[in-house]
């Protein structure tokens, strides 16, 4: 008689998987979500199990599943406002769709079924296929031939008046990656002649020590080497040596930068207002060191509560930073009490636990559309 083997417990969980859904992957409607927003819905799908087990089904028979933001927060692994635009991204494609039940009471989810469109092929990697095209006929799908430079054609992408010809930021990084990983060791022939010595590989022209010494330099006068262009004169000197200090690369320096400008954008949006920085220099100081401090605080352990990403954290000190003086903007320009009643509406509003987030949205999606008409109305005038 065989042996018997048992299936232990450590088994059971390394045969746990999600199932990755090719359409995800190849279909042009749902391609072009973002990574994360593709793991939340395979996440949100096994949770439609858990929903089967509590009997979590409506009048109309439709599963539904009861999935807050800080699970989502903890699956991802990112903050609050990334799972809002995660969840955005998906209502936006259709695939989840919230139903509000009234106030301390949690929002019913519902996931989506996957559009399949049998025209498309999920079967193969559409860049194989592609290159598989190219290599039978020479001819890419767009129909520019192999020798359309030597004809003078216009390449795919690329126009042929010089006056439209941008090389956007993306396409630079490829094209300096590319480069980069190129071999140009030998580059008058690909096979070596006999008796002549191959070029000896290049060493890089930085060590990994010079390269930590460059980055730190550059932070170190990040203050006068970020173009003002980029920071929209918002913020002073110290305010950029202080982030250049607190950041330990030129990217995330510059990123930092950029959330303060999106939340400044976003308070605009939100109540509509345009706000001078100049007289809130001292202000954005202020907040930013305090920002930093209690960064250093959780690093020395002198805080019981954690800062789960520092860059939310940095986001949301300047949002409240900016509306307030929003706030304090639209009071002061407010003509009666109507107006001064209608800007608390509006605060309580976007205050609300459970429509607030979505308030907020909308709010700036219309304040966008009523910014472009305003200023189409300005440029006809």
């Amino acid at each position: 008689m065989t042996a018997f083997h048992f299936v232990k417990k450590q088994i059971v969980y390394e045969r746990q998987f999600f199932k990755f859904p090719a359409a995800l992957l190849y279909a042009d409607k749902y391609r072009t979500l973002s990574d994360k927003a593709k793991i939340a819905y395979m996440a949100l799908q096994d949770r439609l199990q858990f929903s089967v087990l509590n009997n979590w089904v409506d009048a109309d028979d439709n599963v539904y599943f009861i999935y807050t933001i800080k699970d989502l927060e903890s699956i991802l692994n990112c903050g609050h406002s990334t799972v809002v635009k995660v969840k955005h991204e998906l209502e936006e494609a259709g695939l989840l769709a919230q139903k509000q039940l009234g106030l301390n009471q949690p929002n019913h989810l519902y996931l989506a079924e996957l559009e399949i469109d049998t025209s498309e092929n999920y079967n193969h990697d559409p860049v194989e296929a592609a290159l598989h095209s190219i290599s039978e006929s020479g001819v890419p799908e767009s129909g520019t031939p192999k020798n359309a430079v030597d004809k003078g054609l216009p390449l795919p992408g690329i126009p042929k008046s010089g006056n439209n010809l941008e090389l956007t930021s993306r396409d630079l990084t490829r094209d300096l990656k590319e480069t980069a990983n190129a071999d140009f060791s030998n580059t008058e022939s690909s096979t070596p002649e006999k008796g002549k010595e191959q070029n000896p590989p290049r060493k890089p022209s930085f060590s990994p020590e010079h390269d930590d010494a460059l980055e730190r330099m550059l932070l170190d006068n990040f203050a006068d080497s970020i173009d003002p262009a980029v920071s929209g004169d918002i913020l002073s000197r110290s305010s950029l040596q202080l982030i250049g200090k607190w950041s330990h690369t030129v990217k995330e320096a510059r990123e930092r930068v950029g959330i303060i400008l999106n939340a400044k954008r976003d308070a605009e949006l939100e109540y509509d207002t345009y706000l001078l920085t100049e007289d809130m220099q001292d202000e954005i100081n202020k907040a930013l060191l305090r920002v930093v401090m209690r960064w250093k605080d959780q690093l020395d352990g002198r805080k019981e509560r954690s800062i789960r990403n520092v860059d939310n954290y940095l986001y949301g000190a300047m949002k409240q930073l900016f509306e307030n003086e929003s706030v304090r903007q639209l009071n002061l320009q407010a003509k009666d009490e109507a107006d001064r009643d209608a800007l608390s509406d509006l605060q309580n509003r976007f205050a609300d636990v459970q429509t607030g987030r979505q308030a907020r949205m909308e709010a700036r999606e219309t304040n966008r559309i009523l910014r472009c008409q305003r200023e189409h109305k300005q440029v006809n005038a």
